[in-house]
């Protein structure tokens, strides 16, 4: 393997670890900042991050990270964007097999982190953080809780794919916030319903671990953050290649 490749590997490895450690890292904070007793729908103590810090946090390191990584690697730090571009034959088959393997190693890297930083009746309060269907949410549950995250996961992939493509410019610091923006809405509308992962990164490495250390199903939502995220991303990629046509890709 050239050293070129090997950078690129190593420098999506690195992006996702950061983009896991700290999203998964602020629900286990939020978590631990929980008063005794208190429910996620109390108020919040001055210490707690709550859904909006969850979602400015997620947010911010998304978009500093995609800043970064994004015009180097291109894969977007996200297995279900870098599927999409090799759909649309703008990616490679080998460099986008290394890079979706890249993304789940470094999400797999940032559990075992979280594993030594956070102590493990914490994690498995918090679920290692990993995204869950809520089952407030949808009380009803089974397959047509499944089917409706899925749906939700799918439509906020969709606008986040859909605003990272739409830009003609390719400005790395432009592509970062407007993907960080988004990014923070989603995580403000979804999280408390799918925990708005968007990403089949976001959700694997600490999945992982909490299938390993708790009892419950850790698996039962796999639909949601597969299909959701991946289905999205393809929709996203067909809107902004096919229909919307940016400035720069018009002849």
């Amino acid at each position: 393997m050239e050293a070129k490749q090997l950078r690129i590997i190593a420098i999506e490895t690195v992006g996702v670890f950061g983009l896991v450690l700290f999203s998964a890292g602020l629900v286990c904070v939020s978590q631990m900042t929980m008063p005794e007793g208190s429910t996620a729908a109390a108020p919040q103590t001055l210490l707690q991050p709550g859904l909006f810090g969850i979602a400015l946090g997620q947010g911010l390191i998304f978009a500093a990270l995609v800043a970064l990584t994004a015009p180097i690697t291109g894969g977007y730090l996200n297995p279900a964007i870098t599927l999409m571009q090799w759909v649309f034959n703008r990616l490679e088959t080998p460099r986008a097999g290394w890079l979706i393997g890249a993304q789940f190693a470094g999400s797999v890297l940032a559990a075992v982190c979280l594993y030594f930083i956070f102590d493990l009746g914490l994690l498995r309060a918090a679920q290692f953080g990993a995204p869950h269907v809520n089952a407030q949410a949808y009380p009803t549950g089974g397959q047509s809780a499944q089917f409706t995250g899925a749906l939700l996961e799918l439509l906020l992939t969709f606008f986040l794919v859909s605003a990272i493509f739409g830009l003609a410019d390719g400005d790395a610091l432009r592509l970062g916030l407007v993907a960080g923006m988004v990014a923070t809405v989603c995580a403000l509308f979804g999280f408390p319903l799918t925990g708005a992962a968007l990403n089949p990164a976001r959700w694997l490495g600490p999945t992982l671990f909490e299938a390993y250390y708790t009892t419950r199903s850790a698996w039962a939502d796999t639909l949601v953050y597969l299909a959701g995220p991946i289905l999205g991303s393809l929709l996203g990629g067909f809107f902004v290649f096919k229909v919307y046509q940016p400035a720069s890709d018009k002849k």
